[in-house]
């Protein structure tokens, strides 16, 4: 029980010191009074045991019971101070704390006021600290007499009495003591309050940094579905693009090649071969189109494999084989596996379609903490700032920086193009 109170604790550094008050209190209690003999006053201890049981359970509802719980912790100090306890003080700080979790700040300062005013009230009407200390300098001051007086003929001063000072000057002892323990512990519960307040405004701002954090994550997720929506709506303009292009003009060949079959053989047979080669195109274009769809485009292979695969498709229509260098660490995370498959997968359709390269080169190497990705062609490159919002680039950067990686691209016209990615990894 206590150690799920504890974990329940708004304010644990706070509760330590509540701890650590009540032991001082009940120290006190139990200690001897100017040199009296040990007598506990089980009055005054029933009382601390009251408060500290009262403690165990901070209220969190209407802010009347808030109010009626503070109101009855008081009312046992007021006892405490009638019977003549002397650490009423501390356990007025001990309210004090205990109304920093279950108050606001406009009413904890309220809260704070109250109890000061409270304290001054008790030390006005049960003076026990300045009671005591009266008695005991009016009983241990001596009385100053003059045993040998002198007459004013000889110049000496006569005979002065200071027994009648000592009431003036306990007095003014008194208040000045009186007025330092005011200021004492006025600067105790000013600075608990300015500490607490410190506190409470870091453990809101981590609340409200945690809140962001989640909704960070919400937009995160939300971000994710209207970039698979934007990737739907990038592969059919691909669609619209390439693959209708395509069949348009092996249409329109087609009936030219009906057209000329009987005039002019010949050309006609080189018109069907034309054809066949924008039918060829067209397949390229759906079976890359069908692929971009697939939910998991590994389909069960690892990702070396993949790749692999890749640059073999790459070289049947481009007759140039991707050099690849390949060192990747086992059991990688399927968000890791399928950016770097993108990646290359939209790196070499790029460079079939613009590049006009005559070598490529797949280079993919493991770090301590990240993975990078280095895509090389030797083509005849582009100025990047011209290609920013291309659909194909925008996407590659966007993956990238989904995982909190580095993406890169560098080229210039007739220098190639380089594409290099760094994507965080870790073994746990």
């Amino acid at each position: 029980m206590q150690i799920e109170f504890l974990m329940r604790h708004p304010l644990k550094s706070l509760l330590y010191v509540e701890w650590i008050l009540f032991a001082v209190v009940m120290a006190l209690e139990v200690s001897p009074r100017d040199g009296q003999m040990l007598e506990p006053k089980w009055l005054n201890i029933g009382i601390v045991v009251l408060l500290a049981v009262m403690g165990l359970r901070l209220p969190a509802g209407k802010l009347w019971v808030r109010i009626l719980y503070t109101i009855a912790q008081i009312v046992p100090i007021f006892v405490a101070a009638a019977v003549g306890m002397r650490p009423v003080g501390l356990l007025f700080i001990i309210v004090v704390i205990r109304s920093y979790p279950i108050f606001d700040r406009k009413y904890r300062l309220w809260i704070t006021g109250g109890i000061f005013a409270l304290w001054l009230t008790t030390m006005s009407l049960y003076p026990y600290h300045q009671r005591g200390r009266t008695d005991r300098v009016n009983r241990d001051r001596p009385t100053i007499t003059s045993t040998n007086p002198r007459s004013p003929a000889t110049g000496n001063p006569p005979q002065v009495d200071r027994s009648e000072d000592s009431p003036q000057e306990a007095r003014r002892e008194r208040d000045g003591f009186r007025w330092g323990f005011v200021s004492l512990f006025g600067g105790i519960l000013l600075s608990l309050q300015l500490l607490v307040d410190r506190i409470l405004a870091e453990k809101q701002a981590k609340e409200e940094l945690a809140i962001a954090n989640q909704r960070i994550r919400s937009y995160a997720l939300k971000a994710q579905e209207n970039g698979s929506l934007q990737e739907r709506n990038r592969i059919a303009r691909e669609i619209h693009d390439s693959l209708g292009h395509s069949l348009t003009a092996l249409n329109l060949h087609l009936e030219m090649a009906v057209k000329l079959s009987q005039v002019h053989p010949e050309k006609s047979r080189e018109v069907l071969l034309e054809a066949k080669r924008l039918g060829s195109i067209a397949l390229k274009d759906v079976r890359q189109s069908v692929s971009t769809l697939r939910s998991d485009p590994m389909h069960d292979r690892d990702l070396a494999t993949a790749i692999q695969e890749l640059a073999d498709e790459f070289k049947l229509s481009n007759y140039i084989q991707p050099l690849c260098q390949i060192d990747l660490p086992p059991n990688l995370p399927p968000s890791v596996t399928i950016t770097i498959y993108r990646l290359i997968q939209e790196a070499l359709t790029n460079i079939s379609k613009y590049a006009h390269a005559t070598a490529v080169t797949i280079d993919i190497h493991t770090k301590a903490h990240a993975i990078e990705l280095q895509i090389t062609d030797n083509g005849r490159g582009f100025i990047p700032t011209n290609n920013a919002t291309g659909f194909g680039l925008q996407g590659m950067r966007e993956r990238v920086l989904s995982l909190q990686g580095e993406f890169e691209l560098m080229s210039a016209p007739d220098r190639g193009c380089q594409i290099v990615a760094s994507i965080p990894w870790s073994k746990d």
